[in-house]
C-alpha cells in the first residue's frame, strides 16, 4: 500500500521549486465550462430533465451515448449542482492537448490544473476538502506520484488511495489525437450521499433512485402518501424534499427499521408530518380507498432465488395496496425480481402497468439490475385475490 502523501505548501520547503501561481488560472466566469454528470445507469434522461429545469438557459446539455454519464456546458455557480437530486456527482472536465500524462507536470499545464483545483476547493466552506485521490490507468507510476506530491504541496490536502473528498480522474480523450482529460468532482462528497442519512441500514435504497421514484409518482400537495417496507425512510424523505403532502405514512414490520427512519426523518427536518407504523404490509390498519400514492422498496430476495415466500409477499402486497388505494391511485415500487413481479401483475387485474424503468446499480459484487414499476389503480373494486 502506498504511503499517504502529507507534503504541505512548497513555499515552506527549501530546495523545492515554488508552486505555480494559480491565481492566473482561475476559470473565466463569463465562459461556459465543460462538466460531466454521473448518474445511475437508466436514469440519464431523468437527470437531463432535472439539469435543464434547474439551470435553465445557463446550461447546454449534450446527449452522450455513454451509459450513466453525459456532458454539459455551464457558465454559472457550480454550487447550484448541489441542488440536483437525480445524479451521483458532477465532474469538471479539463482537456489537455498533450501526448502523455507526464506532460501535465509541465509548468503551464500544472498551473492550469492547480488553478481549477483551487477554484473548486474555494467554493466550499473551510475544511470541506481534506483528502484527495487520483484514479487513472497506471496510477501507481512515478508520474502520478509526482503529480500527487505537487497537488498535496499546493493545496495542503492529504493523498489517499481510499475514499477522498477531492476526486481527480485522468483518462485519455475520446479521440486518440485529442490528448488527455482531467476530471475533478465539484463536491466534497458524492451528491447521492445525503446529509440526512445519519442512520444507515444494509440494502438501503439509493437516494438518487428514490428521488426519481418520488418524481414518477407526480407529487401533489393534497395527496395522501403511503410508503410500504419503508426501511430507513429514504423514499419518504425524498418525497418530502419535493414538497409538502396532505399526509405521509411509513409502514415496516421491523422496529429497528422504524427507529432508523425516525432518526433520518428528524435529521432531514421532516419528522412532524410523518406517521410511522409497525405493521404487516399485507394487513394494513387503513380504510379502503384512503391513499392516493403508494411507494415501496420491496425485498429483493436475492439470497432466496425461486423462493415462494417472495412471490407470496408480492401477491399479498399488491392486493392490500389495491384495497387502500383510491381509484386511479399510483403505486411506484422497485425490485430485482422482474419475472415474479410481472407474473404477479398478470394475475392481478387491479393494477395497470404504466411505466417500467430498468436500472443498473454499482454494487460491491458488480451490478444489481432492479426495475422501477409505475402502476395505476384501476376502477375494479375487487381488490382481494
Amino acid at each position: 500500500m502506498r504511503r499517504r502523501t502529507q507534503t504541505r505548501s512548497p513555499r515552506t520547503n527549501r530546495g523545492r521549486r515554488a508552486a505555480p501561481d494559480v491565481r492566473t488560472a482561475r476559470p473565466d466566469p463569463g465562459q461556459a465550462q465543460e462538466y460531466e454528470v454521473e448518474t445511475i445507469i437508466g436514469l440519464e434522461e431523468y437527470a437531463r430533465r432535472e439539469v435543464r429545469r434547474l439551470l435553465g438557459k445557463a446550461v447546454q446539455v449534450e446527449r452522450d451515448a455513454s451509459e450513466g454519464r453525459f456532458t454539459l456546458r455551464y457558465d454559472g455557480n457550480i454550487r447550484r449542482f448541489d441542488e440536483l437530486r437525480t445524479i451521483t456527482a458532477v465532474h469538471r472536465v479539463e482537456n489537455f492537448a498533450v501526448p502523455r500524462p507526464r506532460a501535465l507536470l509541465g509548468h503551464q499545464h500544472l498551473t492550469r490544473l492547480l488553478g481549477i483545483i483551487h477554484f473548486i476547493i474555494a467554493t466550499r466552506a473551510d475544511g470541506a476538502f481534506r483528502t484527495f485521490r487520483i484514479t487513472a490507468a497506471g496510477a501507481g507510476s512515478g508520474v502520478y506520484l509526482r503529480l500527487r506530491q505537487e497537488i498535496a504541496s499546493a493545496t495542503g490536502l492529504d493523498s489517499t488511495d481510499g475514499a477522498a473528498n477531492l476526486h481527480i480522474a485522468v483518462r485519455r480523450a475520446a479521440r486518440d489525437d485529442a490528448g488527455w482529460q482531467v476530471l475533478i468532482r465539484t463536491s466534497a462528497m458524492p451528491l447521492s450521499a445525503r446529509r440526512w442519512r445519519v442512520c444507515d441500514m444494509p440494502g438501503a435504497l439509493n437516494a438518487t433512485v428514490a428521488s426519481v421514484m418520488a418524481s414518477l409518482a407526480r407529487p401533489r400537495q393534497n395527496e395522501r402518501v403511503l410508503n410500504l417496507c419503508c426501511g430507513s425512510g429514504t423514499l419518504m424523505i425524498e418525497r418530502l424534499g419535493l414538497g409538502a403532502a396532505a399526509s405521509v405514512t411509513g409502514v415496516d414490520n421491523s422496529a429497528d427499521a422504524l427507529e432508523c427512519a425516525d432518526t433520518n426523518l428528524r435529521a432531514a427536518g421532516h419528522r412532524t408530518p410523518v406517521a410511522l407504523l409497525q405493521e404487516d404490509c399485507a394487513n394494513l390498519p387503513l380504510p379502503d380507498a384512503s391513499i392516493d400514492t403508494i411507494t415501496a422498496d420491496l425485498p429483493f430476495g436475492m439470497l432466496q432465488d425461486g423462493s415462494s415466500d417472495i412471490e407470496a409477499l408480492y401477491r399479498s402486497m399488491l392486493a392490500e395496496s389495491a384495497r387502500v388505494a383510491t381509484p386511479n391511485g399510483l403505486l411506484v415500487l422497485i425490485t430485482t425480481r422482474r419475472r415474479t413481479m410481472l407474473s404477479t401483475l398478470d394475475d392481478n387485474s387491479n393494477w395497470d402497468l404504466a411505466n417500467e424503468v430498468p436500472l443498473s446499480i454499482s454494487h460491491s459484487r458488480g451490478y444489481i439490475k432492479p426495475h422501477i414499476y409505475v402502476l395505476r389503480r384501476g376502477r375494479n373494486t375487487d381488490s382481494r385475490l
